[in-house]
């Protein structure tokens, strides 16, 4: 079950990541249209509105609230609007202080996870050059997960990491691999960034490899047929998620 609280404590955290990296969002970025910092802006800016939608679903009036607590759903809900409107304006310092006054009242709502509309994994930042085919891939490895079918989720975890990888040797380089070899595989693809002048995190390559080497046991003929538990997934899942995260965030 997720709890109002918890959804608040969320939405918190990001708003103070978004203080902490010191993130204008009404600043005029110059340069490149693609830049990392109007990338990041763009991520927070979805991260929050995601959050507040999360919260809002657990204001609905469709769950059943005990009597006691009627009082505060209503006064919770008020400062929730104040708090959109905060928000809306960036005025993000005073939304950190309404945030906690708001946990303070807040009726401990819960819903099953099954409604809510995000998963217990989180697509960090990627760039936008290659969102919408990481966020398509990521959904459906969600979906995957979900419904117990490992091997699939475990394939989706591996072509996630090679977009990934073809986009920083393209950064590198300024050459898509994909046309020269559509059908290179994740190990290859680190060598030929580590010819490139890529340094990679000892841990980082391991993590490449364990998630390759599952993916390999999984499409391939065995004499024993394979099949990941939820364990190895959901470790094959937050591999996959650390390791965009070391490769894109700064």
């Amino acid at each position: 079950m997720a709890s109002l609280k918890e959804a608040l404590l969320e939405l918190k955290e990001i708003v103070n990541n978004v203080l902490s990296k010191k993130i204008d969002f009404n600043a005029r970025i110059a340069g490149d249209e693609f830049n990392f910092k109007k990338n990041e802006r763009e991520y927070y800016a979805r991260e929050i509105e995601s959050s507040i939608k999360r919260i809002s679903m657990l204001l609905s009036e469709s769950f059943v609230v005990a009597p006691q607590e009627k009082r505060a759903l209503t006064k919770t809900a008020d400062k929730i609007k104040e708090l959109k409107k905060m928000i809306n304006a960036k005025k993000l310092l005073e939304s950190v202080v309404s945030i906690e006054e708001i946990y303070d009242i807040a009726p401990l709502i819960k819903i099953p996870e099954d409604d809510l509309p995000k998963s217990e994994f989180y697509l960090p930042y990627i760039p936008r050059e290659i969102y919408a085919e990481t966020k398509a891939s990521f959904d459906e490895l969600i979906k995957c997960y979900e419904h117990h079918c490992y091997r699939s989720a475990i394939i989706l975890c591996s072509r996630i990491l090679e977009i990934a990888l073809h986009k920083k040797y393209f950064n590198l380089t300024n050459k898509d691999l994909l046309e020269k070899a559509p059908d290179i595989g994740l190990g290859s693809l680190v060598l030929k960034l580590k010819e490139k002048g890529m340094v990679f995190d000892p841990g980082l390559t391991n993590q490449i490899h364990l998630i390759n080497q599952i993916r390999v046991h999984s499409i391939h003929k065995k004499k024993q047929v394979f099949s990941p538990t939820k364990a190895q997934t959901q470790a094959s899942i937050l591999y996959t998620l650390d390791t965009l995260k070391k490769l894109f965030n700064k």
